[in-house]
């Protein structure tokens, strides 16, 4: 993953400048945040969640003058499948695709998701042109938002071997069940080593996408909280504090490619 605050730009600091200050009425709106575990953007440590996106949306509360929300961790399929169903709810972290901006509102942070291909080092020289990534088997997430990215950079199906779960496309990986694996290198990195894996090992060979790390919301969610959300990432932008979040929950795990 990457952060991005030069995405806020001139205009964005001049549109902070005019809003007026968030209202407590128009933040009070009672919404559901769900979130899965996916470290080290969102874990469990000694029984509390932790990493990058749970800081963040803990600052977005307090510049929304809100106390601190009730936050439902689930596997991502069953938060998906009664989104558009369910009372006022957010999902995060979500990897804005445009299939996605296209259907919901969203509000996006300053961190991308780094969507790479990686291999073992060892294997390096097997993988140094794109005809040869696209010839082999690729470790990924069955319900990953990369798969349409992948599919119009010329993949296909036949290429993938997929997995229910990070984890396990992990454990598939380091068996070697397939050469390569997909997904945002941190999250792999990170992974890889709880696993029992020395992420030194590993080394990206493509780089895929990158895509904003967002907030998803359906339509039961009144569009002025959404604007207010918007206006306290600003906030957190701007005063840098979504760069130092970064730098503890995220650098760390990020790999150099070849």
């Amino acid at each position: 993953m990457q952060l991005r605050i030069f995405i806020f730009s001139a205009l964005a600091i001049a549109q902070l400048v005019l809003l007026p200050t968030l209202s407590s009425a128009a933040s009070s709106q009672s919404v559901k945040f769900i979130t899965e575990e996916v470290p080290p953007v969102v874990y469990f440590h000694k029984g509390r969640l932790k990493g990058y996106n749970i800081a963040l949306i803990k600052k977005i509360w307090a510049k929304m003058n809100l106390p601190e929300q009730k936050i439902t961790v689930q596997p991502w399929p069953r938060s998906i499948k009664d989104f558009d169903t369910a009372p006022p709810t957010c999902l995060f972290p979500v990897a804005l695709t445009e299939e996605r901006k296209k259907k919901y509102r969203y509000v996006s942070s300053p961190m991308f998701f780094d969507i790479v291909i990686m291999a073992h080092k060892k294997d390096k020289l097997l993988f140094s042109t794109p005809e040869q990534l696209k010839n082999v088997r690729i470790c990924v997430t069955k319900a990953a938002s990369v798969l349409p990215v992948l599919l119009r950079n010329g993949y296909s199906e036949a290429n993938f071997d997929f997995a229910t779960s990070l984890a396990c496309s992990i454990k598939k990986f380091q068996k070697g069940r397939a050469p390569l694996i997909v997904g945002s290198a941190p999250l792999i990195t990170y992974n890889y080593q709880v696993s029992g894996g020395d992420p030194s090992n590993l080394i990206i060979v493509a780089r895929v996408a990158e895509l904003p790390n967002g907030f998803l919301f359906n339509d039961a969610v009144p569009q002025h909280f959404i604007e207010n959300m918007k206006q306290a990432m600003l906030h957190i932008a701007l005063s840098r504090e979504a760069q130092t979040l970064y730098n503890q929950e995220i650098s760390p795990y990020h790999p150099n490619s070849h």
